[in-house]
């Protein structure tokens, strides 16, 4: 597994098509950060919401990296499908962690903030950008040239499921609580990150909310792997 996600990794590189969504999350982390002093949690909540969409775009380039014969070389060398996607998935998990943390340690070490953020403050904004960003590998991978045939459809569809997770969160007093379970859970990192950086204990429940993101994620990626292995019998 490692000899293939170096390949991955590598070979990605080579496609240079990450340069366009990191030139865009460096710009959007200075411009944001370019007036001083800012609120920490609310611009840690801003910076999660540029970083859900950004990595919808990684996640496309990274899974459409190889043309067709090339991945089918690479899927024979490692073995099966589900090994090479599990590489894919592994890699845009990497790429999110490490953005992650330079969207929450960047204003810390220029002091873009009011006060001095406490661990609880790092804590927070850490897992908003985490949690958000793996539910947007998740609910992209659906999109992808694994179960869509035209690239076309491929980018409608992950800026049409990306806009709408957006916009549940805003109507979601609108909207039975029940349904809201079943939909893409943004508004748990939005409504987290609203409490205001005067907060002293993170309240057990939050923990539970952004454990339900990552849930609600691999719950979307065992149905991306059970869509494909059917397509493929």
């Amino acid at each position: 597994m490692s000899s293939l996600l170096r390949y991955q990794f590598i070979n990605y590189l080579r496609t240079y098509q990450y340069v366009p969504p990191f030139t865009i999350f460096i710009l959007c982390l200075v411009v944001n950060y370019t007036f001083v002093p800012n609120p920490i949690l609310d611009s840690y909540s801003f910076t999660s919401l540029i970083l859900f969409f950004l990595m919808g775009w990684f996640t496309v380039t990274l899974f459409h990296a190889e043309d067709e014969g090339q991945k089918l070389i690479t899927t024979l060398h490692a073995k099966n499908p589900t090994h090479y996607n599990i590489g894919v998935f592994i890699i845009c998990g990497l790429i999110a962690f490490s953005l992650s943390c330079v969207s929450v340690f960047y204003p810390i070490l220029i002091d873009a903030f009011f006060e001095k953020p406490k661990p609880l403050h790092i804590g927070l904004g850490f897992l908003s950008h985490f949690s958000l960003s793996i539910l947007a590998i998740a609910l992209t991978a659906l999109f992808t040239r694994e179960i869509v045939n035209n690239r076309q459809n491929t980018w409608w569809g992950v800026i049409s499921i990306l806009i709408m997770s957006v916009v549940i969160a805003t109507l979601k007093n609108n909207i039975q609580a029940g349904l809201l379970w079943l939909l893409p859970p943004v508004h748990f990192s939005l409504e987290i990150m609203s409490v205001g950086d005067q907060i002293e204990v993170v309240p057990n429940v939050f923990y539970w909310h952004f454990a339900w993101i990552i849930i609600y994620a691999f719950l979307i990626i065992a149905l991306f792997f059970f869509l494909v292995n059917r397509r493929s019998k």
